[in-house]
């Protein structure tokens, strides 16, 4: 990590006299840069398409020269139209293809052309390329996830940032530049012109040395000052991402930039706002909920024979929980304490160890030898599978809580219960026990701003390995 300070701009850049931009060095490492611009994506796909038309399909040589021509201008054109730090990972040029593709279909079928083989292998063979880009940007994703990225601003406002992302896997910070005042990214009037080429000089330097790919700006007033656009002009010529943090005091929400007038705005209108996203998410809910009752139901019968064993009482607790906008209903679980455990709640109150309204005692006496299996493995929550074909629950959504916890929430944590809860959650990937109330919160209303059917997939996902690795039980 390499932190910057502005106040004492670092030297040995090189300065254009006309422009006052600095420029960045060539990368010595040239094969580490063809990497991460996808290079070798782009010729497999030629190579691919070349290979069907040529060799698998034998194509005449006049057509086969159409595809490999046909191919090899669309990947010329998408490299060059994109910036070196979209090539690798972008899938832009992959549909655009298929779309020109579908296009040009549709308009020979319109037109009444021969669809023979040959013109079906060389869509075929051109298809293949548009295939093999876009498995070559799914895997740049994923081998090139931790983005090296240097922070700029306020030193107040970048250490906030480099905490909050410290544990992320799709960001990596490997410099920071910050100042402590006046800046505020230049404010007019505050410093002069060199200052501005200071500032850009320091980033660059940062850049170049670190090799990051894409830089934040952390600043309030980053929106209406010069210096943004003297920063962005220079990295546009390094062909590095910019990028500015819209600080929403927290609140966060599903920002989309548009136009209006003359004016760039950031749009808060969530991705779920339409009746067909609600209707996908209950009918996905529903039909997974009901295939994994019958595939687990010898374990769900085998886990509840384990619990009368145990101790005496139901293998099904029972409790009332809130749900969406605040209805109540019963939820089900694999009973894991004594019978007694409501009555003995009240004299454990003062040892509580959980997070806000929130009542976790590590060592409760309460739960049953058999109990602290259901939930180090989480198999406890299983019956909530019933709450989910009823309705009440969905898979993913915020932790349901008593009426309890949602008597004191304020107007601002209530809007978690906008949604279903959920069997697991954003929340309980994200650390679980560990967070504290503020976190859990701030993450549950990520997700209900934010939720849309992909990150449902990616969050049971990850359910799973936290399962697995026991991550964050209790």
């Amino acid at each position: 990590m390499v932190a910057v300070d502005i106040s004492a701009p670092l030297q040995g850049m090189d300065v254009d006299a006309r422009t006052e931009v600095p420029r960045l060095p060539w990368p010595r490492r040239a094969g580490s840069v063809l990497v991460r611009q996808g290079v070798s994506g782009y010729l497999t796909a030629l190579a691919v398409s070349w290979y069907l038309a040529a060799r698998q399909f034998e194509l005449p040589p006049g057509w086969t020269a159409g595809v490999v021509v046909v191919t090899s201008s669309w990947l010329l054109y998408s490299f060059a139209a994109l910036p070196a730090f979209e090539r690798a990972r972008s899938f832009r040029p992959p549909t655009r293809l298929v779309g020109l593709v579908g296009t040009v279909t549709v308009a020979l079928m319109i037109a009444g052309a021969e669809n023979s083989t040959t013109v079906r292998r060389a869509t075929v063979a051109t298809l293949a390329a548009a295939a093999v880009l876009a498995l070559s940007s799914a895997l740049h994703r994923v081998v090139l996830r931790r983005t090296p990225t240097i922070l700029v601003g306020h030193i107040e406002s970048v250490d906030h940032l480099q905490r909050r992302w410290a544990r992320r896997k799709d960001v990596n910070v490997v410099a920071t530049c910050s100042w402590r005042a006046p800046h505020e990214l230049a404010p007019a009037g505050a410093v002069s012109d060199h200052s501005f080429t200071e500032i850009v000089r320091d980033v660059l330097a940062a850049v170049a040395e670190r090799h990051a790919t894409s830089v934040v700006i952390a600043s309030s007033r980053a929106f209406s000052n010069p210096a943004l656009r003297h920063l962005a002009w220079a990295l546009q010529r390094a062909e590095v991402e910019c990028l500015v943090v819209a600080d929403m005091s927290d609140h966060v929400e599903y920002l989309s930039p548009r136009r209006v007038g003359d004016q760039i705005a950031l749009s808060l209108r969530p991705p779920n706002d339409h009746l067909m996203s609600l209707l996908a998410k209950s009918v996905l809910d529903r039909v997974i909920a009901g295939i994994a009752l019958i595939v687990l139901s010898p374990l769900l019968l085998l886990i509840a024979v384990l619990i009368r064993a145990g101790s005496r009482g139901p293998a099904i607790f029972r409790q009332e929980r809130t749900g969406r906008d605040g209805r109540l209903f019963t939820m089900f679980k694999f009973r894991t304490m004594v019978v007694d455990a409501e009555e003995r709640l009240a004299g454990l109150r003062a040892d509580n160890e959980g997070a806000g309204p929130l009542f976790k005692l590590a060592d409760d006496p309460r739960i049953t030898a058999f109990g602290r299996v259901l939930r180090r493995t989480s198999l406890d929550e299983l019956p909530q599978l019933v709450n989910i074909v009823k309705g009440d629950m969905s898979l993913v959504g915020p932790r349901p809580a008593l009426p309890a916890e949602t008597s004191q929430y304020s107007s601002w944590v209530w809007r978690r219960l906008h949604v279903k809860p959920g069997l697991t959650g954003l929340w309980q990937v994200s650390g679980r026990s560990r967070l504290s109330w503020e976190d859990s919160i701030r993450i549950d209303l990520q997700y209900v701003n934010n939720w849309n059917l992909r990150l449902d997939l990616a969050i049971l996902v990850r359910t799973v390995r936290a399962v697995l690795s026991r991550d964050g039980a209790m």
